[in-house]
Order: C-alpha cells, then sequence, then structure tokens
C-alpha cells in the first residue's frame, strides 16, 4: 500500500479507443515513452513530418511495417507528456470507421515494439501520472455507461473533481489533526494526549457530520447509474402489461384477456425527463394461480420490496378497492388507476384523487404518470446530487460507512483518554481507508478491482 507512484513505464501500448463497427471514426490510441518513435516509424514515406508536433494534426498514410502496405489514410495527433489523458507521450490514429483498417493499424503499433493495452489501462495511466484520482476514473466509465442527461452531468461533475474536492474538505482538518497528535508524541506507549479530549471529539464530530452528507447521496448516486427502479403491481388482468407498453411506447410486454398472461419479469428502460426508469411488468398478484403463476407472484412481492417505485395498477372498470392492501416496502408507491376508456364519466368522478388514471387504449394519463413518477421518484434530489458531481457507487459508500465506524473508534479512545500512541494509529487507519476512495492510498487489488469494468481502449 503507498501513495506515491512511479508514473514512468517501461512499454508502450496501443488499441482501438472506439466501439467496434461501421462509423465516420475509429480512433487507435498509441501511448507511452516510444508512442512518437513508433509513429513515425509507421508513418514513414507516408507524410509523417520529421518531427511531431505536440498537439498539431496532420494527415498520414500508417504503412505495414513489413510489407510497406498502404493501411489507410489517418489523421494522426501527436501528444507530448505530461499534456496528455495518460501523462505520457500519446498518438491518435483517426483512421476511416469500421473494424478493419483500426485493427491494421493496432497491429502494425505491435510489430514496432507496442504492446496490446488491458482493460482500461490508458485511464489507469491516467491515475498513476496523476492526472485522475481514482473516483475521477470510476466517473470516466460512469460518462461512458450513461443513459440518460443527468447521469451524463453527475459523471461528468465527478469528473471535474466535484466528489474528489468534498474528500478533500473532509480530510483535511483530520490531517491536520493527526499531524498534531504526531508532533507532539512521545517514545513511551503510556504517553498521554498532548490535544484536548473536547477538541478532538468535536473534530470527529464534523467529519461524522460531514461523512452523513455524503451518504445522504447514495440512492441518488445509485439511482443516476443504474435508473430508478420502478415495478408495476396489481391484480391479474389489472391492465398492468397495457400500461407497461404505453409508458414505453412499444408493445414489450405480452397482453391477453386470460389471466396470469405474466409468469415471469419483464423489464425495459424508459428515459423521461433527463431520468432513466428501469420499469418492470410482474406477476399479477392472486393466491390461487398454478405453481408456476405462484413463483412469479412471489418475484414480483420480491421486486416490489426492494423498487425505488412502486405502481399499484387497479382496474377501474372493475373495482378500485382492489389494490393491493398494505405497505409494498418500496421507497415510494403511486397508485394507478387503469381502462379509463371502459369507465362512465360519472364513475371516473367517483375514484380517489390519489389515483392517477390512464388508459392504454387512448393514451389518456400516461403522460400524467410518466411526470408523477419522476416527482415521485424526487428528480430533483437526483439533479442536485449530479450537480455537485457526486455519485456514490457501491465502494464509495462501503469505504465512508467503515470510515464512519472508524471514527467512532477514534472517538471512543480519545474520551477514554487512551494513549496518545493509539489514537494516533486509529485516526492514521482510518485515514488510509478513506484515502482508498480518491487513490491516495492504494494496493494492486484495488486497482485491479476498479479498472475491470472498463473495456480496452479507455
Amino acid at each position: 500500500m503507498s501513495d506515491v507512484f512511479d508514473a514512468g513505464s517501461p512499454d508502450t501500448i496501443a488499441a482501438v479507443a472506439t466501439p467496434e463497427g461501421a462509423g465516420g471514426l475509429a480512433v487507435v490510441r498509441l501511448s507511452g515513452p516510444r508512442a512518437h518513435e513508433i509513429a513515425i516509424a509507421l508513418l514513414s514515406q507516408g507524410g509523417a513530418p520529421a518531427e511531431l508536433r505536440s498537439h498539431r494534426a496532420f494527415l498520414g498514410v500508417p504503412r505495414c511495417p513489413s510489407s510497406r502496405a498502404e493501411l489507410d489514410e489517418a489523421l494522426v495527433l501527436p501528444m507530448s507528456a505530461p499534456g496528455t489523458y495518460t501523462g505520457e507521450d500519446t498518438v491518435e490514429f483517426h483512421c476511416h470507421g469500421g473494424t478493419v483498417p483500426a485493427r491494421l493499424v493496432v497491429e502494425a503499433c505491435l510489430e514496432l515494439g507496442a504492446r496490446p493495452a488491458g482493460p482500461g489501462e490508458f485511464t489507469r495511466r491516467a491515475f498513476l501520472s496523476g492526472r485522475l484520482s481514482l473516483d475521477q476514473a470510476e466517473a470516466v466509465a460512469d460518462l461512458i455507461a450513461a443513459e440518460s442527461r443527468l447521469a451524463a452531468k453527475g459523471a461528468l461533475g465527478q469528473l471535474r473533481g466535484g466528489f474528489r474536492r468534498r474528500l478533500q474538505s473532509l480530510e483535511a482538518p483530520l490531517l491536520t489533526l493527526l499531524a498534531e497528535l504526531e508532533g507532539g508524541l512521545e517514545f513511551g506507549e503510556e504517553a498521554e494526549l498532548n490535544a484536548p479530549a473536547d477538541r478532538i471529539v468535536a473534530a470527529l464530530e464534523a467529519a461524522r457530520a460531514h461523512v452523513d452528507e455524503l451518504l445522504a447521496h447514495a440512492r441518488a448516486g445509485r439511482q443516476l447509474r443504474e435508473g430508478v427502479q420502478v415495478v408495476l403491481v396489481g391484480a391479474p388482468n389489472a391492465g398492468k402489461s397495457s400500461l407497461f407498453n404505453a409508458l414505453l411506447g412499444e408493445s414489450r410486454a405480452l397482453v391477453d384477456h386470460e389471466p396470469g398472461t405474466t409468469r415471469d419479469i419483464v423489464e425495459a428502460r424508459l428515459r423521461h425527463r433527463g431520468c432513466t426508469f428501469v420499469l418492470r411488468d410482474t406477476a399479477g398478484l392472486r393466491e390461487d394461480g398454478g405453481r408456476v403463476e405462484a413463483m412469479g407472484v412471489s418475484r414480483a412481492r420480491d421486486a416490489a420490496g426492494s423498487a425505488d417505485l412502486v405502481l399499484r395498477v387497479v382496474d377501474m372498470s372493475a373495482d378500485v378497492e382492489t389494490a393491493p392492501p398494505g405497505s409494498t416496502g418500496a421507497a415510494a408507491t403511486l397508485d394507478v388507476g387503469a381502462k379509463a376508456d371502459l369507465v362512465d364519466a360519472g364513475d371516473l368522478a367517483r375514484v380517489p384523487s390519489s389515483f392517477v388514471v390512464t388508459s392504454a387504449r387512448d393514451g389518456r394519463g400516461v403522460s400524467e404518470l410518466k411526470d408523477a413518477m419522476h416527482a415521485a421518484a424526487h428528480a430533483d434530489r437526483l439533479d442536485a446530487a449530479a450537480a455537485l458531481g457526486i455519485v456514490l457507487n457501491r465502494r464509495h459508500v462501503h469505504r465512508l460507512q467503515t470510515f464512519r465506524e472508524d471514527l467512532a473508534e477514534v472517538r471512543e479512545a480519545a474520551e477514554a483518554r487512551a494513549a496518545q500512541e493509539v489514537v494516533c494509529s486509529l485516526l492514521q487507519a482510518a485515514l488510509c481507508g478513506l484515502g482508498e476512495i480518491t487513490g491516495r492510498v492504494f494496493t494492486e487489488k484495488l486497482l485491479g478491482e476498479v479498472f475491470s469494468r472498463f473495456c480496452v481502449g479507455k
């Protein structure tokens, strides 16, 4: 474990940095100490200048090193360290889109001495060179994977240092306190605290409150990254599947007059007003179905219990009192009246005002239901988290929760007037654990876990 890195690397890596498939461009990235040398060799007799000028693009013709066959006509962008993504000398070849030209250029780079880049290795080098903190590196993966405007906004905010700055403001007072305690540390194990215990406790309590503020964004971070989990529940033939299809604007779930059509969970993603909702249509809730249907009902109840939002769908042409009783276990619930097209105006007027009235057949209320889902998901909270650039993932949440527990242990030792060496040791260990979020402290195992999420070329 270390917080001092050697950013240098003995080898040069190459990979296609854009997705496979037909397109306007395919970018090959070459990074490392021999990047410029390999690029010049690749482009000799193909338009390469005698000396590459950093951040000055030119048109070149990469050639096969062995046969000298032309591989493509590419826009070549050389960049010199440290002003590059990886912090190393880098060259990008902007080839014609498609699989073959870029692959041939990569193979030529490998023939000239580069090696294939591993998953996330470019971003890993950006971290090791100090260009990005570890949480910023994770934000790169989140930005690439973003499925909504808010998810992209949050990932970009974190990449721009929003979360890192909050962590630094959390760490700074505690690092100052640790330096003060270590500065007065005597050799004897029984040395007493040289700072008032109440001042130490006050600093620890302020840090705990700061941690709680960050953890308050945990749900928003998950929802930004994974989408708001929405489950439709209700009695058989209540209109769940028809409503599911109406929300999506396409036919994804089977619809039939026969009760119990839906047996397993059907999932699809809906984007509305910058948010991603993960919709799950479930089996109708009843107790007298067959064995397979009972399994579907069980899955429906489990899904509802873990959802962010449950839509309790009721067939208004039957009876609004058929709504499933009691709590669903979800963070929020919306009562939705379905099949409004089958209900006359007088009966509709008697539907409780708490219901969102809809019809999958004529589209009535579907837009209003989407807006109600947006409000029930507290999208303003998601927007606030995105604006702050605090998109916590599971690793961040675990480390913050552990740090909170560590602070309690330090506080207990300080209040008990434990030896100063003990308090220092506990506080130092707590800060080391917290440092794993930004990578101020890291292990190879930690880096492996983080960058295994990345694709080759990123």
